[in-house]
């Protein structure tokens, strides 16, 4: 009885402690493949509605002023175009605005008409290096045949742009391009700055595409 008793208050033996260690080295590694995962998914998440928000900026920046300009020959114009057809796939494009104040002010008609009275042109154009998407008002013009050289001062008004697409389109549903216009599609798409997990299918890029109908003729 007396043996039995010392046996029982040994304690754990080095095998015990081994098995106990193995099991805690378990259990650890399981909870980690789980929380991995999950954290790529909030990660991705939260990634994909900045992205998302950041992109929909650029395009509500520039929906007020192409929705009171005018789709006519010359006074709607894209450029750096890579085709496969003319006014397609282009990284820049120029319409005029009524507005004054460096296209910002208010709403400018020809006195008895009704009719705008246009103020500028604005250049809207992706900056390849630095993935910037920038504007600029050019008072007292309307878009020339080129993109001019040298437009500053600029407002940046989208950044970390992979991709961007002007199409001047007629149909626009789905955007086919045309040399008479009565609409311009645009396409963003957006890189985003963490890098990608692919084992967890991190999404690393977002893509945004809308249609624009001038409104004045």
């Amino acid at each position: 009885m007396l043996k039995r008793l010392h046996a029982d208050t040994r304690g754990y033996t080095v095998a015990d402690a081994v098995t106990g260690l193995v099991l805690l080295a378990l259990t650890i590694v399981s909870l980690y493949q789980v929380m991995i995962p999950s954290f790529a998914l909030w990660r991705n998440s939260d990634e994909r509605i900045a992205r998302q928000q950041d992109v929909r900026l650029a395009i509500d920046r520039m929906a007020r002023a192409l929705h009171e300009s005018n789709a006519a020959f010359g006074f709607l114009r894209a450029y750096n175009c890579a085709g496969p057809s003319q006014n397609e796939n282009c990284s820049a494009i120029g319409f005029v605005t009524a507005r004054d104040n460096n296209c910002s002010g208010l709403f400018q008609y020809v006195p008895g008409t009704g009719s705008p009275n246009w103020q500028a042109a604005i250049y809207v154009w992706w900056d390849t290096a630095s993935g910037e998407l920038r504007q600029h008002c050019a008072v007292g013009t309307t878009p020339g045949p080129t993109l001019p050289a040298g437009l500053i001062p600029f407002t940046v008004i989208g950044r970390q742009l992979s991709r961007v697409s002007f199409t001047l389109c007629n149909p626009c549903s789905p955007p086919l391009a045309s040399t008479n216009p009565v609409a311009v599609a645009l396409a963003f798409e957006e890189q985003a700055t963490t890098a990608s997990r692919p084992t967890y299918r991190y999404q690393t890029k977002f893509y945004n595409q809308t249609v624009f109908l001038p409104m004045n003729r």
